[in-house]
């Protein structure tokens, strides 16, 4: 059981609860419950010492490594969301009506600032990035959020839409707030993470703390492992655009029931969204990029995890934000098709009908770029096993930034292309070294080696000229990542 214990640098978090696995609060209802009322005691506080000031014997306060600044601001945070997490779990139906001086706090406000700064993202329709509030003083900028949040001035910018590329032609699009509003937003994530992170289940994996893409790679070969190979692949059209504001705030309200708190949410989701100088106002969603927008999202769908772990407990969901696997072992997927596509359209939402789609495990399928495929192991016949390995999409991928990153200048010298290229291949290669690999990361080396003598032969002047090819161990001895020998057995 992972509990929730509060928030290290590395998001990971301790083991505090004794309940057992796959506790999601059994006392709440699937959609909406009858508001209960504010049920404040002393374990969330009403008169913090750190709340409106900041102390001046601890130094500066600067993002930079652990200072002693630093150490204290984590610690104190932690405590705070250890105790948050304590009382959430207790008790299920309880609700926090005291939580706005707590965004408040100079040490949460801090935190919140290392991550942002840490994360390193664009700037917002002001213009002002994060290096520019570095230069101009971190703690006058801090200081200055606090004050607007303690006199209730404070009012959310409009986000910037941009648009990346999601594969196929297609785009996607991000909502990136301004570097202040996203302080903010990380601030009350801070605080109403550990409320909700106590009745979330065990089958949901993303954006949540000390859980990630691995988890539940690892928790899907478990199962299918086990047995359970008739699958439901689905994905939610549009899940962060297709929100509906009205039923997540309802949601959100089941355990928060400070009125600042939720006024902030409340206008986060109402910002307007700019794109092509014009600002329009969202009806619904939460925009994607947001700080707080994975947690919503992971609130919003939350009664799903929730509603099919009570209706079939004979079956396992795996839920990596909007992307869902229902896995069955008696019963073929058919059959749980259509209570899913009940559920899912109570959350006003829809299934993306060109991703979903049911399939067997004999036949394989994909999910979180990984192919998952169960057939006989390779040394008993008489045993199944779910091999993993890089989807074609993965290998695809890889190659073309391989490809962009050697180009065709042949003016730079090879360690400085190699110096670019590494951190490609290491990064691939940490994500997918503990799977079945091996075969896939020789075939990525010599398309990199490959690559590379096509691009040395054009910089030598060789293209019509005898060329001779140095042999492969002499591309690792010029620093070139090798991604063969890198996997390993962790079964």
């Amino acid at each position: 059981m992972r509990g929730f214990c509060g928030a290290a640098e590395d998001g990971t978090y301790k083991v505090l609860s004794r309940s057992g696995p796959g506790h999601c609060g059994k006392s709440e209802g699937l959609i909406l419950l009858m508001m209960p009322k504010d049920s404040i005691t002393s374990a969330e506080g009403r008169s913090p010492a750190s709340v409106g000031r900041s102390s001046r014997g601890e130094g500066p306060a600067t993002a930079a490594g652990k200072s002693l600044l630093a150490q204290r601001a984590i610690k104190k945070v932690r405590v705070l969301q250890e105790t948050l997490y304590r009382a959430a779990k207790e008790n299920p139906r309880r609700t926090f009506g005291v939580l706005y001086d707590k965004v408040c706090r100079w040490e949460v406000l801090w935190e919140a600032w290392y991550r942002v700064r840490r994360n390193r993202g664009a700037p917002g329709v002001d213009g002002r990035s994060i290096e520019a509030i570095k230069a101009q003083g971190e703690v006058a900028f801090i200081r200055d959020i606090q004050a607007a949040l303690l006199a209730k001035q404070y009012r959310p910018r409009a986000v910037r839409r941009v648009f990346i590329p999601k594969g196929r032609g297609r785009f996607r699009a991000l909502g990136i707030p301004v570097v202040q509003d996203r302080v903010i937003q990380g601030a009350v994530r801070l605080v109403i993470e550990p409320i909700f992170e106590a009745n979330f289940c065990e089958g949901s994996y993303g954006f949540r703390p000390g859980r990630g893409c691995r988890d539940a790679i690892a928790a899907i070969r478990k199962w299918v492992t086990y047995g359970y190979s008739h699958v439901i692949d689905a994905d939610v059209a549009a899940c962060f655009d297709s929100i509906d504001q009205k039923l997540l705030l309802e949601l959100v309200q089941r355990r928060v029931r400070d009125k600042w708190v939720l006024r902030l949410i409340r206008w986060w989701l109402k910002a307007g969204i700019m794109e092509t100088d014009q600002v329009r106002r969202p009806v619904r969603g939460t925009p994607q990029g947001g700080v707080l927008s994975p947690t919503l999202a992971d609130i919003a769908l939350h009664p799903l995890d929730k509603y099919w772990e009570q209706q079939h407990p004979d079956t396992k969901l795996v839920r990596y934000a909007d992307d869902l696997l229902v896995l069955s072992r008696w019963r073929p997927a058919e059959a749980y098709m259509p209570s899913f596509e009940r559920m899912i359209a109570r959350l006003k939402l829809q299934l993306s009908e060109e991703k979903t789609r049911i399939v067997e495990a004999e036949s394989g399928f994909d999910f979180l770029g990984v192919h998952f495929v169960r057939k006989p192991t390779r040394h008993r016949g008489t045993k199944v096993f779910c091999y993993m390995f890089p989807t074609a999409t993965a290998m695809s991928h890889v190659r073309r930034r391989v490809r962009e990153e050697i180009g065709s200048d042949v003016r730079r010298p090879l360690s400085e292309v190699i110096q670019y290229l590494n951190p490609i291949l290491r990064g691939w290669s940490e994500y997918y070294r503990w799977l079945n690999s091996a075969q896939h990361f020789r075939k990525i080396d010599k398309y990199v080696v490959f690559k590379l003598q096509r691009w040395l032969r054009r910089k030598q002047q060789r293209t019509r000229r005898a060329f001779r090819r140095p042999p492969d161990e002499w591309w690792w001895e010029q620093g070139l990542f090798r991604l063969s020998g890198r996997s390993v057995r962790v079964w």
